[in-house]
């Protein structure tokens, strides 16, 4: 029987939640090195809008399939702000929309992006796979699995900053400043 560990404080379950992350999350990729820092070819930076896109519009997804498991209404409220952010309401276009757009500055064919065609079958397998999870895993580990806002902020100003390097003009620095996450 392993030996009972004292619970921690919310403080300290955040810093191992981020030590994991500096340790182990997808930024740390060599591709991600290379698109945050600016190394990656145009057509390579279209290629991940496309591909990112299909991750992007599989959140909401991913979201509903966790409210529908929630029995406390104020969780699900809570939780609706998240597919809110990716599909948007009246006031707001979301970031799907947004998404459009940055696929539009970096010389894709937003319906062509929408439509999904052009995802790699592995994204989609690994796309789908998440959604899957979050579907049918606890709601314990649906939850750690959405996590990302511990790693984003950071991760997206490095993003802006790479994709820029690479695809330089206005708009495609605006789409990014709006659309990544």
């Amino acid at each position: 029987m392993s030996p009972q560990r004292t619970p921690q404080s919310r403080d300290e379950f955040e810093a191992r939640l981020r030590r994991i992350g500096a340790e182990r999350y997808h930024d740390l990729h060599p591709f991600h090195d290379r698109l945050h820092g600016g190394g990656c070819t145009p057509d390579e930076v279209r290629a991940w809008v496309i591909n990112r896109y299909y991750y992007q519009h599989s959140i909401p997804k991913k979201d509903a399939a966790f409210m529908s498991r929630v029995d406390d209404p104020a969780l699900r409220r809570a939780w609706r702000s998240r597919i809110e952010d990716h599909d948007g309401t009246d006031e707001n276009e979301g970031g799907i929309r947004r998404w459009l757009r940055l696929a539009e500055a970096v010389g894709l064919d937003p319906d062509y992006v929408a439509s999904c065609d052009g995802v790699l079958p592995t994204t989609r397998f690994a796309v789908d796979a998440y959604v899957r999870y979050v579907r049918e895993k606890t709601l314990l580990e649906a939850v750690a699995s959405s996590l990302t806002e511990l790693f984003a902020p950071k991760i997206h100003a490095n993003r802006i900053e790479g994709c820029c390097g690479i695809m330089p003009s206005p708009m495609t620095a605006r789409c990014l400043t709006s659309a990544t996450g």
